[in-house]
């Protein structure tokens, strides 16, 4: 590779202005799920982005306006045109500020030569193609408090909280379920509002554009889950303190081999009593309690939490830690622990055990604890002007142990830049530098983290957090909506304060997410809501931050050779730090000839070759790393043929051969779980179509790779369904006109079908689901059939009601089609997530 990270400078990869006010400023506030999309949350509801990077769907129609739906009524939180100019505007005196941005002359400033015009250049690059185009939708939080008469709040008060809160309900926190929950595959969203209560939100079809619905209200769960002594009167003091949820955060999925698909992670929620609850889904897809932690007494709760990794203590147990923040400005962290019960006779099943005692990290000064994170093994916490770092013994992070406290420095000489500003934003650059960042978007970076934690040279600091601010003025100078309310004020830029949401990096390199709305004196006062908006921006600080550990080439090599489990998290969620960072340089195609070496690579790759029976076969599809290998060759190459037009044959090429190789391997899992799956004598048409469809296709692959074991596998199941190829009810005709139907899915008339992805039958029916990144199509399991079923007026959820097997079914639904189907969580042709077609 001809070029480094220091040799590409900072770029704004998307800019994009929304409506609202963001809500109080926290590092949770703008964060990204295992699936590649992000959230950010205003004072209305939370907005979720979704970049189209590597997918093969068309592009969203325009990069400012979100599109208005009857089916998507949340994102009426975006219906005002924004940023309908690029440059400078003609400013009419006369103009109200009433009027919208369709009365402004777009016709820009006449400059002093007579020039092209006069707009003030922009500072910061771009993309050569173009900034990064979002998809967008969103949930509101409802507002209209018609719950707080079913729960009983109305008959003991707010107050009794203690809680600061506003006249209006608006959004105190949002945070993403792990991948895999939902039945596209994809994350859940839980929301807590100001009046903490706190909502789980799926999406209905697409969760790129379309409407997420409220599928479980956990405040009316714990009001069912209350001792009848906390309800004989009304609701008790003690009961509304426990269903008041301050916040909420998620644990990741369990790395635990022999308990691959079956969800274990954990949903934690502090309450004002001074518990933490915990929560689990499963795969009875509904929300159960069960069990909590007294850990403060009366007067105090926990304000924040942050999960580590779950690291694997043995071959049935998993352990994590739950960091808590407290009112007092303490810190104390829980041993979880989960064991996997597994019996033959029944269902696999997670245990949940708590460790005693509670461990005290920091016994607090009374000062709030404005953010917490885990690194690794090690836990940073940050206050007014300071920041703690604590590595226990014998962790495997860093090379000391104990507390290290820093004082944090004023960095910059504008509005805001001062190191006592709330922390929004802890990441790890590279292996020995973190980055800080503060409410202002001022940056403070720490050096030397695995030896002696530091604060780097101001330099630094002040390098890293020039580059956020000049992406910041490139907004404020050419923003519309700014320029129409203040054009009799001279915009000085060193008086407006990046007043900063939340800020998160993509897990490599230097590009980072945030949201802003400029504030300054002109707009304390008089900004209504109607007339403020907040600004989301995806930027690369380049050269202005750290370098990485490792080149992308370097990177990406490391990724494909040693690949996380794609149930776990999405393809094109791997790739974004790397493919944004690609997309940054000045010229990406000196990386050409290095990403199709890379990529053509893989082909190399051994399928580790095991039997699975019935209940294997998730087994069997997730966690085979040679198939993630090809996965991400897959998606990785099909990115690479539509971003470089000049080698995109070969990349093509390369694309179409990582294809045939994961089919090859998937009709491989499918035909070793038939051998122990299939029952001859109880065997119906659909199953017998099914695997006849598998036979086939079997064939042709052996035949065109000269796989003898393919050929092997037919023989033997053909011999055990007594020459199942030969008999006429396994063929699956044309339904338009009964005919024989080809591999390709056209019949001798000429009708045209597309094949299952995974089963490959032909697709006959409307209810079919796509992948986000890849070309496959699917059917939809039955019990997938119907979309999320929303909670009632009294909060009670029925979404868990779709995936009861019905007593009368129960025969059918445990077919193998069906059993392939509910395997195929995510797309197993490249790890992407599924959409409903309808």
């Amino acid at each position: 590779m001809t070029i480094d990270t220091y040799d590409i400078p900072p770029a704004i990869l998307t800019s994009r202005v929304f409506p609202g006010i963001i809500p109080s400023t926290s590092h949770h506030n703008v964060s990204w799920n295992d699936d590649g999309q992000c959230l950010f949350v205003t004072k209305k509801g939370v907005n979720i982005l979704t970049p189209h990077l590597t997918t093969t769907f068309a592009p969203p129609p325009t990069l400012v306006d979100p599109s208005l739906s009857l089916e998507n009524p949340s994102s009426a939180i975006n219906n005002e045109k924004r940023r309908a100019a690029s440059a400078a505007f003609v400013v009419d005196d006369n103009l109200s500020d009433e009027d919208g941005l369709d009365n402004y002359d777009e016709t820009p400033l006449p400059s002093k030569n007579g020039g092209k015009g006069k707009g003030k250049e922009t500072k910061v690059r771009r993309p050569r193609k173009g900034e990064i185009k979002f998809w967008n939708t969103g949930v509101e939080v409802d507002t209209s408090r018609k719950r707080d008469e079913v729960y009983g709040w109305d008959d003991v008060g707010d107050e009794i909280t203690s809680v600061v809160s506003e006249k209006e309900i608006t959004t105190r926190q949002a945070i993403w379920s792990p991948s895999g929950l939902s039945d596209l595959g994809g994350s859940l969203l839980v929301v807590v509002n100001s009046a903490m209560q706190v909502s789980v939100y799926a999406p209905r079809n697409d969760p790129y554009t379309k409407q997420w619905d409220e599928i479980a209200d956990l405040t009316s769960i714990i009001r069912g889950s209350l001792p009848p002594e906390a309800l004989s009167n009304g609701l008790s003091v003690e009961g509304m303190l426990e269903m008041r949820t301050i916040c909420a955060q998620w644990s990741s999925h369990l790395p635990l081999p022999s308990m691959i698909g079956v969800d274990g992670s954990l949903l934690a929620l502090s309450n004002r009593a001074g518990r933490i609850s915990f929560w689990s889904y499963g795969l009875e897809k509904r929300f159960h309690q069960i069990q909590f932690v007294q850990i403060c007494e009366q007067g105090g709760w926990v304000t924040d939490m942050a999960w580590s990794k779950w690291r694997i203590l043995d071959d049935q147990t998993c352990e994590a830690h739950l960091a808590l923040a407290l009112t007092n400005g303490s810190v104390e962290v829980l041993i979880v622990q989960r064991r996997a019960q597994i019996d033959q006779a029944d269902p696999k099943k997670w245990a949940l055990e708590i460790q005693a005692p509670i461990v005290m990290i920091d016994r607090g000064d009374k000062r709030h604890i404005t953010s917490i994170k885990w690194i690794d093994d090690a836990l940073i916490w940050t206050k007014s002007g300071t920041i703690h770092i604590f590595a226990p013994e014998g962790n495997q992070t860093v090379h000391w142990s104990g507390t290290v406290s820093l004082r944090l420095d004023r960095v910059g000489n504008w509005a805001g830049a001062n190191g006592l500003g709330p922390c929004i934003g802890i990441n790890r650059i590279n292996r020995d530098t973190l980055i800080i960042v503060l409410s202002s978007l001022t940056t403070h970076i720490l050096t030397d983290f695995t030896t002696s934690p530091k604060l780097a040279h101001p330099h630094d600091s002040l390098r890293a957090a020039l580059a956020l601010r000049d992406m910041f003025e490139d907004h404020l100078s050419t923003d519309p909506l700014i320029r129409i309310r203040f054009r009799t004020v001279q915009l000085q830029p060193e008086g407006w304060t990046a007043n900063t949401a939340g800020w998160t990096s993509l897990g490599w390199g230097s590009v980072g997410s945030w949201v802003t709305e400029p504030t300054s004196f002109h707009n304390l006062d008089n900004a209504t809501e109607g007339k403020r908006s907040v600004t989301f921006v995806l930027g690369n600080m380049g050269k202005a931050g750290a370098a990485p550990d490792e080149t992308v080439i370097a990177a990406l090599r490391r990724v494909l050779a040693d690949p996380p489990n794609l149930l776990n998290t999405t393809s094109g969620k791997v790739f974004i730090p790397y493919l944004l960072h690609i997309l940054s340089m000045k010229d990406s195609e000196t990386l050409m000839e290095d990403l199709l070496s890379l990529t053509s690579s893989t082909l190399t790759a051994e399928s580790q070759a095991r039997k699975v029976d019935q209940a294997g076969l998730i087994d069997g599809f997730w966690s085979q790393k040679p198939l993630d290998q090809l996965r991400l060759a897959y998606v990785l190459s099909s990115w690479c043929e539509n971003h470089f037009s000049s080698e995109a044959t070969d990349f093509q090429r390369v694309a179409a051969t990582v294809l045939r190789s994961i089919t090859t391997r998937l009709i491989d899992v499918l035909l070793k779980w038939a051998t122990t799956a299939l029952q001859p004598q109880s065997l119906g048409n659909l199953d017998r179509q099914f695997i006849c469809q598998l036979l086939k296709t079997a064939n042709q692959l052996s035949e065109e790779q000269t796989d003898s074991s393919l050929l092997k596998l037919v023989k033997d199941i053909s011999s055990k369904l007594d020459q199942i190829e030969t008999q006429d009810n396994s063929e699956e005709p044309c339904p338009a006109c009964k005919t024989a139907v080809g591999a390709d899915g056209t019949c001798i008339k000429g009708h045209t079908w597309t094949r299952c992805s995974i089963t490959h039958l032909l697709i006959t029916h409307p209810h079919y689901r796509v992948c986000s990144t890849c070309p496959a199509i699917s059917l939809l399991p039955k019990r997938h059939l119907s979309i999320p079923i929303p909670v009632d007026e009294q909060g009670k959820d029925h979404d868990y009601q779709r995936f009861i097997p019905s007593p009368s079914t129960a025969v059918e639904e445990d077919s193998l089609i069906q059993i392939a189907l509910e395997a195929a969580i995510a797309c197993l042709n490249c790890g992407g997530r599924w959409q409903r077609a309808v």
